[in-house]
């Protein structure tokens, strides 16, 4: 481990010699090439780690990198930090690095068994064999007897027969990553038969492939030299962490059964929500569970408040002598799968239908426009309210018997219908509806409602009141109204979202538009070059009309639009506008001019239906 050079460490203070100026350090770190890290001895993954996962990208990018440091002659490659674990005769735990571990044998593998089969290089077969097996500098080793060697990395047991079968020189179907990124390593090599090639690549590796190495004995907790490495400095991903913090409880032998439990039930929750380029649904969902636990976690700080949480209940009377107890617990609470199932329902772009008309059919609201279906729909785009969206309906997938079903149903569909109010409300009223000043006070209360026996029911209609009384009071409604007749509205979401919920109520031959099939349609054009033939604005400034809401209307996908003529006047719309499938677009054709007058009649209805249509009661 290298010292600290600087004079004032060497000699402390006036020439002193009685400070000591060295000290031995518990925690082991160097630099050294990944052949020799390979002939230290053998290598565990151990239990709570994920199977291999490195794509066929990340593979093929390793390769060219290597290729072009070795065409550039570089001194060295550096593949990062590591952290072992020293478990003794020679046994080490990968605590962090088992991907580039597996990816590098794997490719001294692939040039290992092209020494053995097409060049007969002996010599290079020897020394790939000796760091993918547990094998002495003194012998003669070949591929052909590898049946008989002990390989040096023993990986997480779904990967661990088909690696072995790899390394050793066998051939195997395809099965998942694994295998994968054998197949693109093969065919790397494969495309030249340039025996130098190989040679040079090996030769570089084998002299100049380099990695932190970490080396942490047995008595020092792992998992907080990982954290620290990978908390600082860079972002990483919070449910990894979590993972790690809850795993740390269940080192111990005697908690063997019960880790595995635990590591199993949270491998579900990357199952059900896989991590892309742009989405982390796994992450988001534990957050939202564990709101659901322990009230509001701020996103930025996730995995730290969970932590915090955690062992402020673990030091509790109930749980400090048997701390395990509770993270046991709490992972299972964590990845119920009728709660992973429902949160994935709640995600996705359409809930299952089967789902929605169960539920439905309990709640006494099927064919009605308010109902669970409009509530998500209304509900979706405004992440804030899922973990309350989520608490509520957690309750009816909970219930036990069709009795208790039927009654949570109705329960919940009159409060997400409170919930839908108060969002859509302020969202038509507010310049921007702003999640952040609904985020904490919406998930302590759905922590409020997970944990309560039963939903309370006047208690979230008296929270809603009281978060409407400190912004716009919108669930009063002549306040409501009085703010609807005067508004103007921009953004087509928050249009479409109105003029929906207005189109699907009180119009018995209205078709069920969703905002993907039709588009906001000024009555009144917004483009200045139309205003011409529109001889009801002549005395007005025509823009102080056109982002009124009475000026506003949908059309559907299929309604015919002719080119620029249509808006050359009100009269050209008018013939549109009565073939139109959309109620609300054919009653306008009913009016003989547009004045005015004619858009502030409209919008004093649309604020009476609006006031209607999101009714608190």
């Amino acid at each position: 481990m290298p010292r600290c050079a600087r004079p004032e460490c060497r000699n402390p203070g006036n020439g002193s010699t009685n400070v000591s100026t060295a000290s031995a350090t518990v925690i082991d770190a160097e630099a050294i090439l990944f052949s020799e890290l390979f002939c230290k001895g053998c290598f565990d993954v151990p239990w709570h780690q994920r199977h291999y996962d490195w794509n066929e990208k990340d593979v093929t990018a390793l390769l060219l990198d290597i290729e072009e440091a070795v065409r550039e002659r570089r001194s060295c490659y550096f593949l990062g930090a590591m952290i072992l674990v020293e478990c003794g005769n020679g046994i080490w735990e990968i605590n962090d690095g088992q991907q580039r571990m597996i990816t590098v044998s794997l490719i001294f593998a692939a040039l290992c068994r092209r020494f053995f089969v097409e060049t007969h290089d002996s010599q290079r077969e020897g020394l790939a064999l000796r760091m993918l097996f547990s094998l002495h500098s003194a012998g003669d080793w070949s591929l052909s007897d590898a049946e008989n060697y002990k390989p040096r990395i023993n990986p997480p047991l779904g990967d661990r027969a088909y690696y072995w079968q790899l390394i050793r020189g066998n051939k195997i179907g395809t099965n998942g990553k694994l295998t994968s990124a054998w197949r693109v390593i093969d065919d790397y090599f494969g495309a030249t038969n340039e025996e130098s090639r190989w040679e040079e690549y090996f030769d570089y590796m084998r002299e100049h492939l380099e990695v932190a190495c970490l080396e942490v004995p047995d008595e020092i907790d792992p998992n907080s030299v990982f954290e620290t490495i990978n908390c600082r400095g860079k972002p990483l991903d919070e449910l990894d962490l979590i993972r790690n913090f809850i795993y740390s409880f269940f080192n111990a032998p005697s908690e063997e059964k019960r880790r595995n439990t635990v590591h199993d039930s949270l491998e579900l929750i990357r199952e059900m929500f896989p991590r892309t380029k742009t989405t982390n649904k796994g992450e988001d969902y534990v957050r939202c569970r564990m709101q659901c636990r322990f009230g509001f976690l701020p996103k930025d700080s996730l995995y730290n408040d969970v932590r915090r949480r955690v062992r402020e209940e673990v030091t509790r009377p109930r749980w400090r002598n048997k701390p395990t107890d509770f993270v046991f617990q709490l992972a299972r609470e964590i990845t119920k799968p009728e709660d992973l199932e429902l949160y994935r329902r709640l995600t996705v772009p359409t809930a299952s239908p089967e789902y929605l008309q169960a539920f439905e059919a309990k709640a006494n609201t099927t064919h009605t426009p308010r109902s669970l279906t409009a509530f998500l729909r209304e509900l979706k785009t405004y992440s804030v309210t899922h973990t309350l969206v989520f608490a509520l309906l957690a309750k009816y997938v909970h219930a036990t018997d069709g009795r208790t079903q039927r009654r949570v149903a109705r329960l919940v569909s009159r409060n997400l219908g409170r919930l839908a109010t108060f969002v859509m409300r302020t969202a038509f009223v507010a310049p921007k509806f702003e999640p952040s000043r609904f985020e904490q006070r919406f998930a302590d209360f759905a922590s409020q409602i997970a944990t309560s026996d039963d939903i309370p029911d006047a208690q979230f209609a008296e929270f809603l009141l009281d978060c409407d009384r400190s912004e716009y009071g919108v669930l009063d409604d002549g306040k409501f109204k009085g703010f609807m007749v005067e508004a103007e509205m921009r953004g087509n979401k928050k249009i479409k979202s109105l003029l929906l919920g207005i189109n699907r109520v009180g119009h018995e031959d209205a078709i069920l538009l969703s905002d993907g099939h039709c588009s906001v349609e000024h009555v009144l054009p917004t483009g200045d070059e139309h205003w011409q033939g529109w001889t009801g604005f002549r005395h007005v400034n025509p823009s102080d009309w056109t982002r009124r809401i009475g000026n506003m209307t949908l059309m559907a996908r299929g309604d015919i639009r002719p080119g620029g003529k249509f808006n050359g006047s009100f009269e050209k719309k008018v013939e549109v506008y009565r073939e139109s499938s959309v109620s609300i677009t054919r009653e306008i054709a009913k009016i003989d001019s547009w004045s005015p007058n004619h858009i502030e009649e409209r919008q004093r209805t649309i604020a009476e239906q609006a006031a209607n249509v999101w009714s608190f009661e």
